[in-house]
């Protein structure tokens, strides 16, 4: 008796009754459990109202959510989504953008000795800004100069900047803007979303490279939008995604493969998992596939789940949630790599990999920490014994690009900063490991989550340390942190203070937290950095100290007409050219605080 009344409990919680087409039952019936569950750290249902009715449908009939939802016919779905997009704190209405720029734009419009060409700035990821004119001495003078409100669509992938064109992504459209004001030149729209960075063609500076949630791949004129090529790179699996941003070099452009398959987990039924993550090499004159890389051997069957006796496979996951670097004079690629997702983990798994940029093949793999299984299901009790792998965690994957720099001696040298708080620096050969340092007491979310910044001196880390989904015997150490290339010593650090008591969102309800979650920049002898709490500031490269700062959780007066909010700032990271910088506000994955605003600031 009690196994049947279990059994109808996972019932009633996965399946609602096909009559029902009441958007706000439907919501209770299907998302409440989940979305209303604050120890979860999801995006709460509130701060899905930003969100188009299109946006949420493809997430429950493409997206995250479409193995949760199979159980809902079209109508179901559709009423749905209706509910959800609308609400109190609303920023889904998307106006016509009649902002359009009265100059046209030329070659000359490309030419600056000043640009941030991809994700990570450079071919090595060095988000280290080299052409700037600001310094220590005159970033008191940098002021908000205009802002850009995406819409329905929360502000996830970094901007791009090449001469006078500044380049952002929102929902499903790339968007084409005047450096100085903000003025649209041109859009170029996908059928799926995008989530991640364009990369500007290194070699001719003309053309980008965009890569939409179908995994379509599209070269685009940089001055004037239109489509150059388009190549699909094929979906082993419907949960794999592009989660990272591609990179161009030479002839090449990497584009890296993730997967959401952990969060299909969730679902007692699903027979998890089965993907990969990978990367993939595209002919950028050609838009040909030159190899795709799967990091995982194809996954077999292992065992029956418990109770619900549905079958289980591995290895899987091991995603590339990271823009990968490259070095085209010795023909490597190098990233890392996400945790696995079911037992038993993989050797591949929680590792940094670089492969044969000619053929895809692998040089050489180095694992820093084995037994890494964990999927989203571990983190929901009621169904934690059916789903999570037996590992149970604890999650420490990279999220965070790989760089490559140079030592005192003009050696090479890998550096890497894992979510357990631990960053590595690697031989480039060989993988070997020269040293570790313990830096931040890492998480679920970080330790190092998005990515750190190197000026060729320093080592610049920034901790998120943010406690979620598990309590920890230690004490968090949020902040940003100097280390020493040599030996991994920590130089110095500046601790993150706590304003979060009284801090609330302005759309949803977001939590605010401590932490620096989100990728930094470095430029001169300034390193930038944002917060989860919603704060943009500058510091000080020789000591720490903080030398500006801005608050971004406020409303904005944008220059397309968009209502916009700032929030948390996470997952992307500041850009910096010329006098300009560059920051995107709002992210409420993870139950953080929703906001949809780039903006710009100038010290002229």
């Amino acid at each position: 008796m009690k196994v049947m009344k279990f059994y109808l409990a996972l019932f009633f919680l996965f399946s609602t009754s096909v009559y029902a087409l009441d958007g706000e039952v439907l919501s209770k019936d299907n998302c409440a459990s989940c979305h209303e569950d604050s120890s979860l750290n999801l995006i709460s249902l509130s701060s899905m109202t930003y969100y188009s009715q299109s946006e949420l449908l493809n997430v429950l009939q493409e997206g995250k959510m479409k193995q949760q939802a199979q159980h809902l016919s079209v109508e179901q779905k559709e009423a749905l989504a209706q509910h959800l997009s609308k609400g109190e704190g609303d920023l889904a209405k998307t106006k016509a953008n009649d902002n359009y720029c009265k100059k046209g734009l030329s070659e000359d419009s490309l030419n600056s000795n000043s640009n941030w060409f991809s994700w990570g700035y450079d071919a090595f990821n060095s988000r280290n800004q080299i052409n700037t004119n600001i310094n220590s001495g005159n970033i008191k003078e940098l002021k908000l100069k205009w802002s850009f409100g995406i819409g329905s669509q929360e502000v996830r992938a970094q901007p791009i900047v090449i001469g006078e064109l500044v380049f952002v992504s929102g929902s499903d459209t790339l968007y084409a803007l005047d450096k100085e004001n903000g003025c649209l030149y041109w859009e170029f729209q996908s059928k799926a979303r995008l989530r991640n960075a364009p990369a500007v063609d290194t070699v001719n500076k003309d053309a980008l490279y965009l890569v939409d949630w179908d995994f379509n791949v599209f070269k685009i004129n940089a001055l004037d939008g239109k489509l150059i090529w388009k190549t699909k790179i094929p979906k082993e699996y419907e949960s794999n995604t592009p989660s990272a941003s591609p990179v161009h070099v030479g002839n090449y452009l990497l584009v890296p493969i993730s997967t959401y398959e952990t969060v299909l987990a969730i679902d007692p039924t699903y027979e998890c998992c089965k993907t990969s993550g990978g990367m993939a090499a595209i002919n950028s004159s050609s838009g040909e596939i030159i190899w795709n890389h799967r990091v995982l051997k194809e996954a077999q069957f292992t065992e029956k789940g418990l109770i619900t006796r549905v079958k289980k496979f591995a290895p899987s996951g091991a995603a590339v949630w990271n823009a990968p670097g490259v070095d085209i004079e010795e023909g490597r690629v190098f990233f890392g790599t996400g945790q696995s997702t079911q037992s038993p983990a993989s050797e591949f798994s929680d590792a940094i990999i670089s492969l044969n940029i000619k053929t895809g093949k692998k040089l050489w793999a180095t694992q820093t920490l084995s037994g890494d299984a964990h999927n989203v299901g571990c983190e929901i009790p009621v169904i934690k014994r059916m789903t999570c792998p037996e590992e149970d965690g604890p999650d420490f994957d990279f999220g965070a690009s790989v760089i490559q720099s140079f030592d005192k001696n003009g050696n090479k040298a890998l550096f890497a900063g894992q979510k357990s708080g631990w960053v590595f620096r690697l031989n480039t050969s060989t993988g070997r490991i020269d040293w570790k340092t313990k830096v931040g007491r890492g998480g679920l979310l970080g330790g190092v989550h998005f990515g750190m910044s190197t000026d060729n001196e320093r080592l610049y880390v920034p901790i998120s340390d943010r406690e979620v989904g598990r309590k920890y015997d230690t004490e968090p150490k949020p902040g940003l942190y100097a280390l020493d290339f040599e030996e991994g010593k920590i130089l110095w650090s500046y601790k993150l203070d706590d304003i979060c008591k009284d801090r609330k969102p302005l759309v949803g309800e977001g939590v605010c937290t401590v932490g620096f979650s989100a990728p930094i920049s470095v430029a001169r002898d300034v390193l930038y950095a944002g917060t989860l709490d919603g704060r943009f500031s500058a510091h000080s490269t020789v000591n720490g100290n903080k030398l500006w700062e801005f608050d971004t959780l406020r409303d904005y007066q944008t220059v397309n007409g968009n209502p916009a909010a700032g929030g948390s700032i996470d997952a992307a990271g500041p850009v910096i050219v010329d006098d300009w910088v560059f920051i995107n506000s709002g992210y409420s994955q993870h139950g953080q605080i929703a906001g949809n605003v780039i903006l710009a600031f100038s010290i002229k």
